[in-house]
């Protein structure tokens, strides 16, 4: 039986009727679901906009309105995320409430912030409303610490508004997952997996999805090296780029920044997650795509692939993969490997230690200097035995000023 604080216990006494199965639920934990009787998938297919049920309801259009507080004109409303989320459900399903056209969603919206303001109006009833006193209704989300809203997003944006950092809830059998989610699953790399690759910043995703690499390290290494050296308003291709982390990071850091994957849903990762054009992406097998090309980025990187070569997991093998990164990079190159220290390697990858990647390097690329810039930082938690690879940059003669 879940135990409501006293602040709980008067809220449910003097407006929510009991149900079993009602707890307190943190309004963070809270995203937005369907509207009008639709899924939240379908209505983020009808909005066109898949990450909706990847929002917290107090971050989304309802809560937005109430900020803008009772003085916005109604043009403000009229060309608000309120009313454009309105109008997709009266273009959907007819109606949105009671409003079946933009006088009426003014006339909902207003009714809302008059709420909001303490102000005396009725409790609306009817169409889509809820009976007075009912608690918010949601389900869970599957790998998840969040709830998914079925019914109950004008309440918790009211409680937002009032400072509320919880309400109760009552909560409905079953799971569901996000869109995210759901893309994230059928990249091929993870094969079903519930892990990040690279960091994906979604509230669905904070509690039970590990980051595997967190990123932040390599880009710092980098950005350390380039920056002194004029090297960040240059062209950047990001190998086996994944979801686009790097090459979103490096495009605002004002590069020509452009990513090879293998996955197509990398790219519309990259899209959703990091606002990356689809287009700087290249869809295909490196080896294949450096094969047919005869351009040159004045920075390359490529992490964690070099290894799956040695492994004979490649088109070719890792000399001609190193061969071929060295031809595509005017200037700087930025590589890590899996190592022979780390668990799962501790067989296959005998002898791959940093003196050897390094000395690999220098042997059969044409690179001026080879330098170790040391590990990364993501040999935590789950993978504690593993990772720690090294990162190398290799240059050419004229990049070795600022040393």
């Amino acid at each position: 039986m879940t135990v409501l604080s006293a602040p709980a216990r008067h809220r449910l006494a003097r407006g929510t009727r009991w149900h079993p199965g009602i707890r307190e639920v943190r309004l963070s934990h809270l995203l937005l679901g369907g509207q009008n009787g639709m899924t939240a998938q379908a209505f983020a297919t009808a909005l066109m906009d898949p990450l909706w049920p990847s929002r917290r309801v107090v971050e989304g259009p309802h809560a937005q309105l109430l900020a803008r507080g009772p003085e916005q004109s109604d043009r403000d409303i009229l060309g608000s995320p309120y009313a454009r989320m309105a109008r997709a459900c009266i273009r959907h399903t007819g109606v949105y409430f009671a409003a079946v056209d933009d006088a009426g969603i003014l006339a909902h919206a207003r009714q809302f912030l008059a709420r909001a303001a303490g102000e005396p109006t009725a409790v609306p009833t009817g169409v889509m409303h809820s009976p007075p006193g009912q608690p918010v209704l949601v389900v869970p989300v599957a790998d998840s610490s969040c709830f998914q809203v079925i019914d109950g997003h004008h309440r918790i944006a009211l409680a937002g508004a009032a400072g509320e950092s919880t309400v109760p809830v009552r909560v409905r059998r079953g799971k569901v997952s996000t869109p995210l989610q759901d893309l994230l699953h059928q990249m091929s790399w993870l094969e079903g997996g519930r892990e990040l690759y690279q960091p994906v910043d979604s509230p669905e995703l904070a509690a039970q999805w590990p980051v595997v690499r967190c990123c932040v390290d390599r880009l710092e290494a980098m950005e350390s090296y380039l920056r002194p050296r004029g090297l960040l308003e240059g062209s950047y291709l990001d190998v086996a780029s994944c979801y686009g982390w790097f090459v979103g990071q490096l495009a605002e850091r004002g590069m020509a920044a452009e990513g090879i994957e293998r996955d197509p849903l990398g790219a519309t990762l990259g899209r959703l997650v990091y606002g990356v054009d689809p287009g700087r992406i290249r869809i295909g097998d490196v080896v294949d795509v450096l094969r047919g090309t005869h351009e040159q980025w004045d920075v390359v990187s490529c992490f964690s692939l070099l290894h799956h070569f040695v492994l004979g997991r490649g088109a070719c093998d890792e000399v001609e993969l190193v061969r071929l990164l060295d031809k595509s990079t005017r200037r700087v190159l930025f590589l890590d490997t899996g190592q022979e220290h780390e668990h799962w390697f501790r067989k296959s990858l005998r002898g791959w230690n940093p003196d050897h990647i390094r000395e690999f390097l220098r042997t059969h690329t044409t690179f001026d200097q080879v330098l170790d810039l040391g590990p990364d930082r993501d040999a935590v938690g789950p993978y504690a035995d593993n990772y720690g690879r090294h990162l190398f940059v290799c240059t050419r003669a004229e990049d070795r000023e600022h040393r």
